[in-house]
């Protein structure tokens, strides 16, 4: 006897949720904001006011708040048709891909806080002036392990939380093998242990209100990056008569500097190994050397 299509079997109502979990993604995955059921979730005011109070309200908040929102969802949807199943791998696999990003950004979202302007008419579209709108995208290129880096090298938030938040970035990666977004589980993951991870993955996100007292501000974020109009200097790596083009070699932030001829005056003949001072400027096409002079 067949199960009747108005009371499926559970292996039906699984093969189903699989079906719909698979047409949801194909569908909302990409998407964010998402529609979320009514009463079913937690609020994006509940995230902002609960999690990320030391951050501004912008663009980058709604996000982290609607992916938090992506995972809730989840969840409720595999346990509303299937509560009696372990969970899959694709779904696995969707959430610690999420909670990475989620992290990921996080760091970001904090690095640049005080980039962002706030909008008093949108709270979720704060923006960045067009006078750092350079400094964000370079911001943005930088690494995690480089953004851990200036988390502690500015004492934003206390190493031994810089060390959870590797810590938890790194297990993901561990569990998730990633190329281009792209993966798959090396292994099952019981509900308990996962109930677990997301378990420390709350309290992690929840600390940082504790956590970051001070944040840091546009003058700090500006010296940290030597933006701040300060004279440096360090020796040519090399440099190209026929291009213009060279780069300067310092111990900054930025290792190897690019400068071009236009940007010191003709008597200046850079050769490899010389010593030059400069002033450096985030420009279109990312970091480069000023008013460049000898010396």
């Amino acid at each position: 006897m067949f199960a009747d299509n108005h009371n499926p079997t559970p292996q039906q109502r699984a093969q189903n949720l699989i079906r719909e979990f698979v047409e949801y993604n194909e569908k909302y995955a990409a998407q964010i904001p998402l529609a979320i059921p009514k009463g079913t979730l937690k609020t994006i005011d509940y995230y902002r006011d609960t999690y990320f109070r030391y951050l501004k309200d912008s663009e980058f908040k709604s996000n982290i708040c609607y992916m938090l929102q992506l995972i809730e969802y989840e969840l409720w949807q595999y346990k509303l048709f299937k509560p009696q199943f372990s969970l899959e791998n694709a779904l696995f696999f969707q959430l610690f891909v999420t909670q990475g990003i989620v992290i990921e950004a996080v760091i970001f979202a904090l690095i640049a806080n005080p980039l962002v302007v706030s909008d008093t008419a949108d709270r979720s579209k704060g923006a960045t002036d067009a006078e750092h709108a350079n400094l964000l995208n370079m911001i943005r290129r930088r690494t995690f392990a480089a953004h851990i880096q200036q988390l502690r090298t500015t004492n934003i938030i206390a190493p031994e939380l810089c060390d959870a938040i590797d810590r938890f970035r790194s297990e993901i990666r561990n569990l998730v093998h990633l190329q281009n977004w792209e993966g798959r589980l090396y292994r099952q993951i019981s509900q308990p242990d996962y109930a677990k991870h997301l378990g420390n993955f709350d309290t992690i996100l929840k600390s940082l209100n504790d956590a970051v007292t001070t944040p840091h501000d546009l003058a700090g974020l500006l010296a940290y990056y030597a933006l701040d109009g300060r004279e440096l200097s360090g020796t040519v790596k090399f440099y190209n008569r026929n291009s213009g083009r060279g780069q300067i070699e310092c111990k900054a932030p930025h290792d190897y500097i690019p400068f071009f001829r236009e940007d010191f005056t003709e008597e200046l003949s850079p050769r490899k190994g010389e010593r030059l001072s400069f002033e450096l400027a985030v420009t279109e096409q990312g970091v480069r050397a000023l008013r460049i002079t000898a010396g």
